[in-house]
């Protein structure tokens, strides 16, 4: 009967600290939003949030509008006084009709832990780090690339060439 409580007991144990382990924790996260998609893909700009984006300047893999109340952590993000005209030309070249599903560009707004909107999200990657800092200070990591590229190089082509 010991043993059998025992056993019980630590299984019970195990299975509380897997449960808090798989919590969210004191992070943010990225709301799908059609709002946010339509704001980047009509080329509006929010005059009270301050863009930065992430990737080649001719073709951002990511950009964000951050509210003026918050401010970034000094990140890999490049800042940028955004035009409307700019953006216009980056929507050109992203061109969400003419992309295959899985390269789509989504928006998102950018939430704390807590709920608090804190700007828009605009990338193919579909998820990032999002923390507060001290006081008014947002970090957001930059978005990892790298799962683009491991179609390919990861794939095995030693069947292909047989």
């Amino acid at each position: 009967m010991l043993r059998f409580s025992f056993h019980y007991s630590f299984a019970i144990l195990a299975l509380v600290f897997l449960i808090g382990s798989c919590a969210p924790g004191s992070y943010g996260r990225l709301q799908w939003s059609d709002e946010a998609l339509d704001l980047f893909e009509s080329s509006r700009l929010l005059e009270d949030h301050t863009y930065y984006y992430f990737g080649p300047e001719m073709k951002p893999e990511a950009i964000i509008a951050i509210d003026n109340k918050y401010v970034l952590a000094t990140s890999l993000w490049k800042k940028i006084d955004l035009t409307t005209q700019e953006l216009s030309q980056w929507m050109e070249r992203i061109d969400n009709r003419h992309r295959f599903l899985k390269e789509k560009y989504r928006g998102a707004t950018i939430v704390d832990e807590q709920g608090n909107r804190l700007g828009i999200w605009y990338s193919q990657i579909d998820w990032t780090v999002i923390k507060r800092g001290a006081e008014n200070e947002v970090i957001i990591f930059t978005p990892d690339t790298s799962r683009f590229h491991r179609d390919t190089r990861d794939r095995d082509t030693s069947s292909a060439t047989k």
